[in-house]
């Protein structure tokens, strides 16, 4: 797998020539198969896979919260990896752990439509069951979360048309409520010159904005006993360079600084 392909690392690629790296351990018979993680807009996967046709599989970011997304685009690079006949294997689908903690309103229409699928279960097989797809990558951090995923996988069923409408609309309703999309990756904190928490004062930001609560946050307060403030941020736009999401990070840190600070 060659790593987050974005537009500026598939440039390093070219130059390190990575792509003919792994097709000569492939043809020397050390690995089987090669492929390519990527995070970039569905032009750049154009083109990387009309540079590559020798490429087996592309990892994409995927589930319903982002299919329509406009910085991730996740329909878009489907269908781009599907025009090239790869074969997909999915990561995110449950967005960083984002599509289990959902909305009351939200997580309500999905239990009337079903009782019996939890939030976890719409996610995975959303991603599952779109052709073409050969592997959904679930983090999972407990034996609990393991056996829910291994539950409804064992015996997979696909989602039917009307199941997919019913989580597209949840989709873009949940959209409508969060404020930064952040998946909690944690890309942007490791070279942060700040050493600015920027995920966890998202999460909060993001909390805020749902519950349209005021003034000091103790969860921020806590926060900053350890890491640089929101307001400490000194617009080297690192994270940036790193976030997969291609997040606005520094303008976002200056919103959570005027709502936290």
């Amino acid at each position: 797998l060659i790593h987050c392909l974005t537009k500026d690392l598939y440039e390093t690629a070219k130059k390190c020539k990575a792509f003919e790296f792994v097709q000569t351990m492939k043809e020397e018979g050390k690995v089987k198969e090669f492929g390519f993680s990527f995070h970039d807009t569905p032009e750049k996967l154009d083109e990387i896979l009309s540079d590559h046709p020798e490429v087996d599989f592309v990892q994409l970011q995927i589930n319903y919260l982002d299919w329509e997304a406009e910085n991730v685009q996740s329909r878009a690079c489907y269908e781009v990896a599907r025009k090239h006949g790869k074969e997909i294997v999915i990561m995110e689908p449950i967005k960083g752990g984002s599509l289990i903690d959902l909305p009351k309103e939200i997580e309500a229409d999905l239990r009337k439509a079903d009782p019996e699928q939890d939030n976890a279960s719409w996610a995975i097989r959303f991603a599952a069951s779109l052709p073409g797809v050969r592997m959904v990558l679930s983090g999972m951090s407990s034996l609990e979360q393991m056996l829910d995923n291994i539950s409804f996988m064992e015996n997979f069923v696909p989602m039917s048309e009307e199941e997919q409408k019913i989580v597209l609309e949840a989709g873009e309703k949940i959209r409508k409520t969060v404020a930064i999309p952040c998946t909690g990756c944690e890309y942007c904190v490791a070279g942060c010159p700040q050493n600015i928490w920027i995920p966890e004062y998202f999460k909060l930001y993001n909390e805020r904005q749902r519950t349209l609560s005021k003034g000091h946050d103790k969860a921020y307060d806590q926060a900053i006993q350890t890491h640089g403030k929101a307001s400490d941020c000194i617009e080297c736009h690192q994270c940036e360079r790193m976030c997969p999401q291609h997040l606005p990070i520094v303008e976002s840190l200056k919103k959570v600084s005027e709502s936290f600070e």
